[in-house]
């Protein structure tokens, strides 16, 4: 038994021409529409574009904007699904936003960016606070965005809510390919999950080097294996995949061959991950400028964490309770 899905990572230009916002913001647009007619003419079930695809220019709202409707009719014409990733206005409020249109036409839902960097939030974007997944008619999908990759917590969410396809929307630069490649790889592995990269491409006539938009839109198999690659210009990448064909392991926990994503899920142990979820690991934000890189802040903030377990581990010794009070629940944590 088969699932197959042809998935079309779109890889946009990285640059964008105009004099004007209305100019910049319809060669964003038309070259969505002509790559999303590619995608559908090429039999593509799911189609995935790059983070902010429309630009900052003339930003739409997310519910009735001009261009989410032309995208709709478009998905419904080819019978696609479409992850749109777009900066929009949703209730009122400015989101790094991506929808999920399915190959109807219709809205199916939306993931709010989680992570949005600092930057992007002092021009006044608003996280969000949830990572859903979609069911769509060929299977389960759930979308992270960009800075959300960095952070292994965004796609364990997604892993263990079922997601088969993670979509990853992305202006990733800078960093150098193995570290990139080490992080994006690992989060198609740890979740056994085939990932979809949807970045941009760099001009024709130019080189690409370090620095730029890291390109190389396609997709990672639950193994890690690169699947299909845009490489560094502006293209799509198709790949077929089957959804029915897990990841097997051998040696993992168990001596024989095994559904490694199976054997993921039976032997997690939430109970000793707390520390993930409790607030009093996450550090105020202090600008690189203002930072003394001398290690010492660090250190000092996980001596407090130490200090402060020692000394309620001491007081409730001294209270003779220490042996009779059960360890406090998430919602009573001392942290």
């Amino acid at each position: 038994m088969t699932r197959e899905v042809t998935i079309a990572a779109i890889q946009l230009p990285a640059w964008t021409e105009g004099d004007d916002p209305a100019a910049r913001k319809a060669f964003r647009v038309a070259a969505v529409e002509h790559w999303l007619h590619q995608a559908g003419a090429a039999g593509a079930t799911l189609a995935c574009l790059g983070e902010t695809c429309t630009g900052s220019d003339r930003v739409e709202d997310a519910a009735t904007g001009p261009t989410v409707a032309r995208v709709k009719a478009l998905a419904a014409h080819y019978a696609m699904h479409v992850v749109l990733p777009i900066l929009a206005d949703v209730d009122g409020v400015r989101r790094n936003v991506a929808l999920m249109i399915d190959h109807q036409g219709n809205e199916v839902g939306r993931y709010l960016k989680v992570h949005p960097t600092r930057n992007e939030m002092s021009q006044g974007i608003v996280p969000g606070d949830d990572f859903p997944v979609f069911d769509l008619s060929f299977g389960r999908v759930g979308i992270c965005i960009c800075h959300d990759l960095s952070f292994p917590e965004s796609t364990r969410v997604l892993g263990l809510r079922g997601a088969e396809i993670i979509v990853w929307p992305t202006w990733w630069s800078g960093w150098g390919e193995e570290l990139c490649y080490a992080v994006i790889q690992s989060r198609a592995i740890d979740n056994g999950v085939w990932l979809v990269t949807s970045s941009f491409g760099t001009p024709a006539h130019r080189a690409w080097k370090p620095g730029m938009t890291l390109g190389r839109s396609g997709v990672i198999g639950p193994d890690g294996l690169v699947l299909s690659s845009a490489g560094r210009y502006v293209g799509m990448a198709l790949t077929t995949v089957d959804l029915d064909r897990p990841r097997l392991a051998h040696s993992f926990s168990w001596r024989e061959e095994n559904d490694y994503w199976t054997s993921v899920l039976a032997d997690r142990r939430p109970d000793a991950y707390g520390p993930l979820t409790d607030p009093a690991y996450v550090i105020p934000a202090v600008p690189p400028a203002e930072r003394e890189f001398d290690a010492a802040r660090p250190a000092a903030f996980y001596q407090r964490q130490a200090s402060a377990e020692n000394a309620d581990s001491a007081n409730a010794q001294q209270n003779g309770t220490a042996a009779q009070q059960p360890a406090p629940t998430e919602q009573e944590s001392i942290h």
